[in-house]
């Protein structure tokens, strides 16, 4: 089942949660002898729509790939001029910066006139590894929140503090999907409801399209080489085949696992708090479903995804 028209995936899914070691009772939610599947699939994919807003809060920032518009003044802070090279160095709100589409800089002044760059004369600072030309996703959080452009872009600050205003264009967070239309082993190309960051290059050219994970009864990795829109609704072209079919409201994601797993705990946590049953597992003082003195407690789970989420959280 794919999530409600205009909501893009969440960062776990039903499918996810059910097969979970989470000792969470699922049939139990909503509460009703008479709930049928379709009711109990929905109220799911709420619960991981509301885990996917709690990680996101927790970090400060949307973790799946968005296309982004910023505007920083400087010289200040933010943006400031490298003695060494000439270059400009802007740190921007969002991370990893996967892609620097387009900078443009004006005097910072009214009304506003801007010059953009040529293409080549900007880059991230920190490129994300792992993801863009890899023939399987990462696993780790890597990758920075600045970006390096071309010192011409502040003609020498001749216009003093804050004179200048610069207007970013970029791609930042793993990029993250869902499938809309079910998929057959030996297709190269997939539907989903999100293309951003999947067919995209690094600042080289040489990287190209993403690596993410196609999460099923069926799971395999799959490396993207094009996709039909910059972001929102479209085709994904895959380097390889499918080695099997994948239904529609399948995840494909390159997001760290890590990110998941906070999600799932997320939602075991809301599970709990609305009444859920927990079934009787067998669990160790290390499981996350419970300790050897019983089950965890909903605020024990948010603290252990807290745990998880802490090495993304954006601190700028």
């Amino acid at each position: 089942m794919t999530t409600p028209p205009g909501q893009l995936a969440p960062y776990v899914t039903p499918q996810i949660l059910t097969q979970a070691p989470l000792g969470i009772s699922w049939n139990s939610i909503p509460f009703g002898g008479q709930v049928t599947t379709e009711q109990r699939t929905a109220e799911q994919i709420n619960i991981c729509a509301r885990a996917t807003a709690w990680a996101d809060g927790y970090c400060n920032q949307t973790m799946r790939a968005t296309l982004d518009t910023e505007f920083l003044s400087g010289p200040d802070y933010y943006a400031n001029l490298q003695p060494a090279t000439g270059n400009i160095r802007l740190i921007l709100s969002r991370w990893p910066v996967m892609n620097v589409v387009s900078v443009s800089v004006s005097p910072n002044t009214f009304p506003q006139s801007f010059t953009a760059l040529p293409a080549g004369f900007f880059r991230p600072e920190v490129p994300v590894i792992g993801v863009l030309g890899s023939s399987a996703p990462t696993g780790s959080g890597q990758g920075g929140q600045a970006i390096i452009i071309s010192g011409q872009a502040g003609g020498g600050w001749f216009l003093g503090r804050n004179g200048y205003l610069f207007q970013v264009t970029y791609i930042n967070g793993w990029p993250h999907t869902q499938l809309t239309a079910n998929a057959t082993a030996g297709s190269s190309t997939i539907t989903v409801d999100d293309c951003t960051g999947w067919g995209i290059s690094d600042f080289t050219g040489g990287a190209v399209g993403a690596a993410g994970v196609i999460y099923d009864n069926q799971q395999e990795s799959a490396h993207v080489n094009s996709a039909t829109a910059t972001s929102g609704p479209g085709t994904l072209t895959l380097s390889a085949p499918l080695n099997f079919n994948h239904e529609s409201g399948t995840l494909f994601s390159a997001m760290p696992g890590t990110i998941q797993w906070a999600c799932a705990l997320y939602s075991a946590s809301i599970a709990l708090t609305r009444g859920a049953t927990a079934t009787a597992v067998h669990t160790t003082s290390a499981g996350s479903a419970g300790t050897s003195s019983g089950p965890k407690t909903a605020d024990e789970l948010i603290i252990e995804a807290e745990l998880l989420l802490d090495s993304y959280r954006r601190v700028i």
